[in-house]
């Protein structure tokens, strides 16, 4: 077996594929494969052999619909799947239509497919990631096919929220590339013309040596870093007056991003945030103290968050707008396989919770999917209400 493996790339898929194409590089292609990044399936080249998606529970209803097509097009090519959506929903994931699932990371086991689709006995339809690999034995970019994503510095998370994905992706505990294979993944970065590096991190101030990481980067050649903002938000109860300094003196950004959440400390308790509302609070002053703007993620329709508690929230809210210079991003719960909380629906926002939101939104000061992600939530548990996601 030889020909194409395309990769069906989307606008958030982008930094998987780059570790999964890097990984493939490494590895070495059998002879007669050449990898294809594609932002579309409506044409294949010739001989494709494999198609792979990695997608998120949203993407679901689009997903299947492409599949669908495929198979009526692309008979002979296999059609496998890695991210968070497969991961959480394997079984759900092949009913979809898929021939092979990747659960968690795929840097050794996407690899180890091909060269076994390669001999013609591809092996089982779904393959499991074996112990977490080591960031430093991989780079974040695949400078042989143009691809430069976000520089990710750590994978997993140490906190398992409720509503979050990650943890189940990437289970045990958080993992960091050194300073010098980041900066070396950098630097080829910057060879490419590349001047702004952004981190990937879910948890920014639990890296170890964020002043060795920034002279790493700096020395190999960056002129502008974006630590804390988007996408490398920093929990309330890691807020350092000392880190945030070195944000301020060291980062181009002036924007940090702090997961609040919630104005209740019961929802947090819920949610497993593992921080309090006086924590947000205090790290909101910090943030201001240190010539920086708060940026401040609020959650609403948590399962068991009673009307009392949204509107906490939203005082929350209302005072960092009102004491600062704050912005907010709201989100509304969306119910995701794998997640501590699912499969229980998000609780309905009242009225006065709409206004509110769209009101702050109107004043240029709230941003965030959030009416989207309520209808999305819906869309979610009808799926799982008509079989396509099974767990």
């Amino acid at each position: 077996m030889s020909g194409v493996i395309l990769f069906r790339r989307s606008r958030l898929n982008h930094n998987s594929f780059a570790s999964i194409v890097g990984a493939l590089v490494r590895a070495g292609l059998p002879g007669g494969f050449k990898i294809l990044l594609q932002n579309h399936t409506r044409t294949l080249p010739k001989n494709t052999r494999i198609i792979a998606y990695s997608f998120s529970t949203p993407e679901l209803a689009g997903v299947i619909s492409e599949v669908e097509d495929l198979k009526r097009r692309s008979a002979g090519a296999l059609l496998v799947a890695g991210g968070p959506h497969p991961s959480a929903d394997p079984q759900g994931t092949l009913q979809a239509g898929f021939d092979f699932v990747f659960v968690g990371e795929g840097e050794i086991t996407f690899p180890e497919f091909v060269r076994a689709a390669a001999g013609g006995d591809p092996g089982p339809s779904i393959r499991r990631a074996g112990a977490p690999i080591d960031l430093d034995e991989t780079l974040h970019v695949a400078p042989e096919y143009g691809l430069f994503p976000f520089a990710e510095i750590s994978r997993g998370c140490n906190h398992s929220c409720a509503f979050c994905q990650v943890s189940r992706l990437f289970p045990g505990p958080m993992r960091h590339r050194s300073p010098e294979t980041v900066a070396r993944g950098v630097e080829l970065a910057i060879k490419a013309g590349f001047k702004r590096i952004r981190y990937l991190t879910p948890d920014a101030f639990a890296y170890r040596g964020l002043p060795a990481l920034l002279d790493a980067v700096e020395n190999a050649g960056a002129s502008q870093q974006m630590l804390g903002s988007f996408p490398s938000e920093v929990r309330p109860d890691r807020a350092d007056a000392r880190l945030l300094g070195l944000v301020r003196e060291r980062c181009l950004n002036r924007t940090l991003v702090l997961g609040a959440q919630s104005g209740s400390d019961r929802v947090l308790k819920l949610m497993r945030r593992g921080h309090t509302v006086e924590q947000a609070r205090a790290a909101v002053t910090l943030t201001v103290e240190a010539g920086l703007t708060p940026h401040v993620d609020i959650l609403f329709g948590f399962p068991g968050e009673q009307p009392g508690e949204r509107r906490a929230t939203l005082d929350l809210a209302t005072g960092f707008l009102q004491n600062t210079d704050a912005r907010l991003h709201a989100h509304v719960y969306l119910p995701l396989p794998g997640t501590t909380a699912w499969p229980a629906p998000p609780e309905p926002l009242e009225p006065f919770v709409i206004h509110a939101l769209r009101k702050m939104q109107s004043s240029g000061r709230l941003d965030g999917d959030w009416e989207t992600q309520a209808a999305c939530g819906q869309e979610i548990l009808r799926w799982r209400e008509e079989g396509k996601i099974l767990i």
